[in-house]
């Protein structure tokens, strides 16, 4: 969550460069930004040390924090998968602990820490962390904006795309174990921030486009040799 791009207005909205948020960041975001950024501040304000903590866990301060947080996931549904729960089960189940946690932790939080335990460097790293939260919020905005946008530019892409990609998640939906299709996708989600941080997706993003240009030239290259015969 700590990454993060500069913000400038234009007339088609708000767009990402490259470069790294300097100290001064809140300068150069929109008027709409500031105030999503600030809402979220206040809101998670009882939350703030566990919002810090998580974002140290997320973006794997600490070499043991990938396992840790794929341990979790894993007891979590081998749990769910033992119990043999019912869906609605596990959501009434989630809702109440999620209900719980709103009503004492943020009581349970001012106890164990104290508030002259809050100094300038954790302050700046919760605003820091509450505008990548927002910035990654506008990215997701955005990218379903342009998506959506093709409906217009360029329906042809746009119903392929989409039929494609629904046609997958059936088959996909019906062939996987729904319990086992969560359990992946939630530890993908919950280890991709510290797979992007350390550029682990971008490598493997790399490797995959080696290999499918090499499958291609392969390819090429027998279709070439038959015609040649």
């Amino acid at each position: 969550m700590s990454e993060q791009g500069d913000l400038s207005p234009d007339a088609d909205g708000p767009h990402f460069s490259p470069s790294s948020v300097s100290a001064d960041y809140r300068l150069s975001l929109p008027p709409s930004m500031e105030t999503q950024i600030r809402k979220l501040k206040v809101s998670l304000e009882p939350w703030r040390q566990l919002v810090l903590l998580a974002n140290q866990v997320l973006l794997w301060e600490n070499s043991a924090y990938p396992t840790a947080l794929l341990a979790g996931s894993t007891l979590v549904f081998a749990l769910i998968w033992f119990c043999n729960a019912a869906f609605v089960t596990v959501l009434a189940l989630l809702g109440l602990l999620l209900t719980l946690l709103d009503c004492l932790m943020p009581a349970i939080l001012a106890a164990l820490f104290k508030p002259d335990q809050w100094g300038g460097d954790k302050q700046r790293q919760y605003e820091e962390t509450c505008t990548s939260l927002i910035m990654y919020k506008t990215k997701a905005e955005l990218l379903s904006a342009s998506f959506l946008r093709l409906r217009v530019t360029n329906p042809k892409i746009y119903f392929s795309i989409s039929i494609v990609a629904l046609c997958l998640l059936v088959w996909v939906g019906g062939t996987v174990d729904n319990v086992l299709l969560t359990y992946l996708l939630t530890t993908f989600c919950l280890l991709m921030p510290g797979m992007l941080r350390h550029g682990m997706l971008t490598k493997l993003s790399q490797t995959s486009s080696r290999l499918c240009n090499q499958l291609v030239e392969h390819a090429k290259t027998r279709v070439s040799a038959k015609k040649a015969q």
